[in-house]
């Protein structure tokens, strides 16, 4: 395989995915891995993914010549597909984990241990590996990537959002190990078909071993739960939980902390967002190696012809037309 379509690093297409994520509002990010999901999960042809994913692409457009180019190697690489599919699916939580680590070598180490781009890694080998990382954190920011984790679980499961989410969190007065706990217990009604008579009851057990003062409140989330009366959100967001964790380290000074110069704002087609300078770096790489003037207007990659652009309907693209971008 030739220079030209080298195989970006996991790291470098979860800046790419990163950059894009925060450029949308959330549920056109939702709307995004929607659509890759259900065009994926149909085997439809690289012309058609690129076709119908282009439009999320509207604030930033500097983002589309690298997207071009990764559909291209996805059409000569099938297994570049898996990968970018698993990064996209875990760039919620991966943005989450890198506002939390605030270390780009050790979000780098981390990235690795997740072996995205290892298509026969077992689920087993994953989490050994992700387990030694951990081992290797300081207490204090291991709780909180493992709070991390169980809350992109039981989002995944329960479909609970994020202002939920920090209302359990507040109710069991910030104990975090117990909020983890916590989420773990509630989840078996969904992944051990439990009865939810029986998790209330583990729940309980729990919390008045460790906060019994906050038993009735916690009772009566358990109610408003159960009865539906919370919004819920059907696709878990790390962004917007990221902020509140960057400002959760900048008031506490966490050990792990770099300097605020490691974050630089920019601005991609109008939208504000944060990017880490290993992430500019990284995607900077790839812009850098688009050809002048690819910018300011769009040629297609190989395998992706102006006719089939012209004429979507001939592509099959009506499949997917209802899961494009939100008005």
């Amino acid at each position: 395989m030739s220079d030209h379509f080298a195989r970006p690093t996991p790291y470098s297409q979860f800046c790419f995915f990163k950059s894009l994520s925060l450029s949308l509002y959330e549920y056109d990010w939702y709307n995004f891995v929607e659509c890759w999901q259900a065009m994926v999960a149909e085997n439809a042809p690289i012309p058609v993914l690129r076709l119908n994913l282009a439009p999320f692409f509207g604030n930033s457009k500097r983002l589309l010549p690298v997207f071009d180019r990764y559909m291209a190697l996805a059409t000569v690489d099938p297994d570049f597909l898996s990968t970018m599919t698993t990064v996209v699916m875990s760039t919620p939580l991966l943005i989450k984990v890198q506002a939390i680590l605030r270390s780009n070598s050790l979000f780098s180490v981390y990235v690795d241990a997740l072996k995205l781009d290892n298509q026969s890694a077992s689920h087993a080998e994953v989490m050994r590996c992700v387990q030694d990382f951990l081992a290797q954190l300081p207490a204090p920011i291991c709780l909180r990537v493992q709070r991390a984790f169980a809350e992109a679980e039981a989002s995944d499961s329960m479909g609970l959002s994020n202002t939920t989410l920090d209302m359990a969190f507040e109710l069991l007065h910030s104990d975090t190990q117990l909020y983890i706990d916590f989420l773990k217990t509630l989840q078996l009604n969904q992944t051990r078909n439990m009865p939810w008579h029986t998790v209330v009851s583990k729940i309980k057990t729990l919390v008045l071993a460790k906060k019994p003062y906050t038993w009735n409140d916690v009772d009566r989330f358990l109610q408003q739960l159960h009865w539906g009366h919370f919004q819920q959100q059907y696709y878990y967001s790390g962004a917007t939980a990221a902020m509140a964790y960057n400002e959760e380290s900048s008031s506490s000074g966490g050990a792990l902390m770099e300097d605020d110069d490691e974050l630089v704002m920019e601005r991609v087609e109008g939208v504000d967002y944060v990017i880490d300078k290993l992430d500019d770096m990284e995607l900077g790489t790839e812009l850098e190696s688009t050809p002048q003037g690819s910018h300011q207007k769009h040629f297609p990659p190989p395998g992706i012809t102006q006719a089939a652009e012209d004429s979507p309907s001939a592509l099959g693209v009506a499949d997917f037309s209802e899961m494009s971008i939100s008005e």
